[in-house]
C-alpha cells in the first residue's frame, strides 16, 4: 500500500475513465491532489465520481486551465506553486483512443494532427513545464503513462500508434537527459484497461483502471524509490490456473 501523506501531486489527465482512479487512489494514499481540467464541468464530474468524504475533499484541488498550450501549463504551475508551495510528483495520463478503424493512407490529416496534440504535444508541453520545477525541488517522480500500441503494431489505429511511439522516445530521452536530477522518470505501459466506459464488455483479463492508480501511487511512493529511469509494461493478467 503506497503511502503518499503530505505529498502534493498533480494528476494530469485526471478527469479521464483512467485518471480518475489514479486520483481516487492517490487521495487515498494520503496526497493533496491536484487535477486540471478545460472545463469545469469534467471537473464537476470527477468531485462527483470521487464522492469524498469532507476530510479527504479538502486534498482535493481542482484547477481550470489547458495543459496543451505552454502559456496555460506555465499559468498552471504557478497557480500551484500559489496554492501549494510546492509539487512533488506528477503523473500523466494523457492522450486518448480511436475508433474509427481506418488504414494509415486513409487518415484524414486533420484527425492526426489532433492525435498528435493530444497524445504527444500535450506530454511534451507537461513534461517541459513541470519537471524543472519537480527538480528545483527534490520531488519524489514523474510517471508517464502510455499504451501498448507503443511498441506492438496495431492496424488500423495509426494516429494512437504512431504519437504512442513518439511519447515513448520521448520519455526516453527525458530519462537520459535528466538522469542525474533529483527526480525519479519512469514510463508505464498498459494494454487493455477496464475502465467504467468499457465495463460492459470488459474482459476478465483486463487489468482495472483501479488496479493501474494503485500501481502508480505506488511509483510515486518513498516504496519505490529504487525505481527510476524504467519502462514498464503491462498485459493481460494469466488465466486462471484450472
Amino acid at each position: 500500500m503506497a503511502r503518499l501523506d503530505g505529498k502534493i501531486c498533480l494528476v494530469a489527465g485526471g478527469t479521464g475513465t483512467v485518471g480518475e482512479e489514479i486520483v481516487k487512489a492517490f487521495v487515498e494514499a494520503g496526497a493533496t491532489v491536484v487535477v486540471p481540467s478545460r472545463t469545469r464541468q469534467k471537473l464537476d464530474g470527477l468531485g462527483a465520481f470521487l464522492d469524498l468524504s469532507p476530510g479527504a475533499s479538502e486534498r482535493l484541488s481542482l484547477l481550470e486551465g489547458r495543459l496543451d498550450d505552454p502559456v496555460d501549463a506555465e499559468r498552471l504551475r504557478d497557480e500551484v506553486l500559489r496554492r501549494h508551495g510546492t509539487l512533488h510528483a506528477v503523473v500523466a495520463s494523457l492522450g486518448g483512443t480511436w475508433e474509427e478503424q481506418l488504414p494509415l493512407v486513409e487518415v484524414p490529416m486533420e484527425t492526426f494532427r489532433s492525435y498528435q496534440n493530444s497524445n504527444l504535444n500535450t506530454h511534451l508541453i507537461t513534461a517541459r513545464t513541470f519537471l524543472p520545477l519537480l527538480a528545483r525541488h527534490h520531488a519524489t517522480s514523474y510517471t508517464l503513462l502510455g499504451g501498448v500500441s507503443a511498441v506492438r503494431t496495431v492496424e488500423r489505429y495509426s494516429p494512437v500508434s504512431i504519437n504512442s511511439a513518439a511519447q515513448l522516445m520521448m520519455a526516453k530521452i527525458l530519462m537520459e537527459e535528466m538522469k542525474d536530477a533529483p527526480v525519479r522518470i519512469n514510463q508505464v505501459i498498459f494494454g487493455y484497461i477496464n475502465t467504467r466506459a468499457r465495463a460492459a464488455y470488459a474482459k476478465p483479463e483486463w487489468v482495472t483502471a483501479r488496479e493501474v492508480g494503485d500501481f502508480v501511487a505506488y511509483l510515486a511512493s518513498n516504496e519505490a524509490r529504487m525505481i527510476s529511469g524504467s519502462i514498464l509494461q503491462f498485459g493481460d493478467r494469466p488465466p486462471p490456473v484450472a
